[in-house]
């Protein structure tokens, strides 16, 4: 595996419309989606706990079993590739140890061991997952899509300088970002505003880490920021920009036909058995409770107008 692999990593907090763009990216002739790939070594050691976008688990998927026989990602050396998540459901959102590799400075020997043999196990994985995919539909995939979303997954894989990678950013107003996350609690409860708050930083933090890595590790052509709005009022217009972004043929069907774009992926959302097409969900503007509003908009005021919200 001497070339590099053409990688497009949505980079994301969550739940901000990375699914509705990978599903179309997924639905494009020339790219394939392996979904939250990094989650894979969690989903096999239990079993499968979200199943692949087809609706089996990964234990029962045909095109998962055969990824594991060809390749088992928990048998690959340190660091694996679920180094960044040490649960299933999440990943640690700041990891003192490693924000300095975010910096233009060279890494310790050390640091860059790691980085070099993590680089390499993904790759294995990446190859595996196209060459399997290619083998199946009969045709040649240019991009394969990471949608892990996690900012230190990204640094590494873009300092193992093996993947010829494209970062698409998404981002979402955080007023509705946190609607998303806190909806199902009672409102204005204890356990409602903590979440508020929590997720409020989080927010803040790993928008700020992506950027950190475009800003240092990246090309301007090969960062583009997504902001989930314009993707739902103009996704023909805002995906052909990605299209031109990554160097492929825009492809209209890949926007009307988006929910079938994820043909095996790690971690399939529901949103591929839905029928209704796409629409600017705006309910947090009544919904929000006026108190997480307020806390929303105080813990990410520092940098929330650096991604286009006031």
């Amino acid at each position: 595996m001497n070339s590099k692999i053409n990688l497009i990593y949505l980079a994301s907090i969550g739940r901000s419309g990375s699914t509705l763009l990978e599903s179309m990216l997924g639905a494009h002739s020339q790219i394939a989606t392996c979904g939250e790939i990094h989650i894979w070594p969690h989903e096999i050691a239990q079993g499968g706990v979200r199943p692949c976008s087809c609706g089996r688990s990964v234990l029962d998927c045909p095109f998962w079993i055969e990824m594991q026989q060809r390749l088992d990602p928990r048998r690959q050396l340190d660091p694996p590739i679920h180094f960044f998540r040490e649960r299933h459901n999440a990943g640690k959102t700041i990891r003192w140890s490693r924000l300095q590799d975010f910096s233009k400075n060279p890494v310790s020997p050390q640091t860059a061991a790691q980085i070099e043999q993590f680089g390499r196990n993904n790759q294995a994985v990446f190859q595996a997952f196209l060459d399997l995919i290619q083998d199946q539909i009969g045709r040649d995939i240019h991009w394969v899509v990471d949608s892990s979303k996690d900012p230190y997954r990204l640094l590494w894989l873009v300092r193992s300088n093996l993947f010829n990678i494209k970062v698409l950013h998404v981002v979402k107003n955080p007023r509705a970002f946190i609607y998303s996350v806190t909806k199902n609690f009672q409102a204005s409860s204890l356990k409602q505003l903590r979440v508020t708050a929590k997720q409020s930083v989080k927010w803040s933090i790993e928008n700020y880490l992506i950027s950190q890595v475009a800003q240092h590790h990246l090309a301007t052509s090969d960062y583009y920021l997504v902001n989930y709005e314009k993707l739902a009022t103009a996704p023909t217009e805002t995906f052909e920009s990605i299209c031109q972004m990554i160097g492929c043929e825009f492809e209209a069907q890949a926007v009307t036909n988006f929910r079938q774009g994820s043909v095996h992926t790690i971690a399939g959302n529901p949103m591929r058995y839905e029928t209704r097409g796409i629409s600017l969900d705006e309910r947090w503007k009544t919904l929000l409770p006026a108190t997480n509003r307020r806390i929303t908009e105080l813990l990410t005021q520092i940098n929330r107008s650096v991604y286009g919200y006031r």
